[in-house]
């Protein structure tokens, strides 16, 4: 008996900010619909919607980080967390595929593309934004490096550059959309103007998500919680973030250079 209780399964304990993330996220379609069919608030209910999703994920991943496994214990919940995570990864992949379903359904049932009076997009700055995420899987690849020999300094040196490179690329998409806007580009601008703001706009929301589960992971290995036997929450991250910059790799070949 004693030997079955060291060896019983660590279950999680219940947590209530998985159920406000979700609350959150739900405001971001509804925000949408309502800025695409005119109304001014639309956008007030996106960002109270962003704002909720994150909070909320923010602080069901620190709780996560609180909790220790040991043994036996170890291993299942490694093993049970993984799983649940690539998961995760497959229904977001699920969703990018529709996406990418829409653009091609869209170009190859289209006489001209981009349709008349589009605007053509210019290469050069989503180059820029690739070459950046790029650059960042590599530098969380050595933070992965870095955690393998118990280097701490270069594991949180590698995060912050990984976060840095992560809020540039933003700030040029952010850019690209001011410049779009000013042309009287936008996601009202039927087919094309929804099919692209709604691929890429998603995808900076994935990566904002990222930048700040990022920040989760770093502030936990600042304070020592992220080591080479326990480091679950390190490689969520990093499984995260390569998938978000393999999804803009099909982005950037699909919608800039195509």
């Amino acid at each position: 008996m004693a030997f079955a209780a060291e060896h019983h399964s660590h279950d999680p304990v219940p947590s209530p900010w998985p159920i406000v993330a979700a609350f959150g996220l739900g405001f971001v379609p509804v925000g949408l619909i309502l800025n695409a069919h005119g109304h001014p608030q639309g956008l007030a209910v996106l960002a109270v919607g962003l704002a909720i999703t994150l909070f909320g994920a923010s602080k069901w991943w620190a709780s996560l980080l609180l909790d220790r496994f040991v043994g036996r214990d170890l291993v299942e919940a490694d093993s049970r967390q993984k799983r649940a995570f690539l998961m995760f990864i497959l229904s977001e992949a699920a969703i990018f595929s529709a996406f990418f379903a829409a653009i091609i359904y869209s170009r190859t049932h289209t006489k001209i593309w981009p349709p008349e009076g589009m605007p053509h997009f210019e290469v050069l700055l989503p180059a820029v934004n690739t070459f950046l995420l790029v650059t960042s899987s590599i530098t969380l690849h050595l933070g992965h490096t870095a955690l393998e020999r118990g280097r701490k300094d270069g594991l949180v040196a590698s995060l912050l550059m990984t976060i840095f490179l992560g809020s540039l690329f933003l700030c040029g998409q952010a850019y690209e959309y001011g410049f779009l806007n000013g042309s009287a580009f936008s996601i009202k601008s039927g087919i094309f103007g929804a099919t692209f703001f709604m691929l890429t706009g998603f995808h900076g929301l994935h990566v904002l998500v990222g930048i700040i589960f990022l920040n989760v992971v770093y502030g936990a290995a600042v304070k020592g919680r992220i080591t080479s036997g326990q480091n679950f929450p390190f490689q969520a991250a990093s499984w995260y973030w390569h998938f978000v910059d393999v999804v803009w790799l099909c982005v950037f070949t699909l919608v800039y250079l195509l």
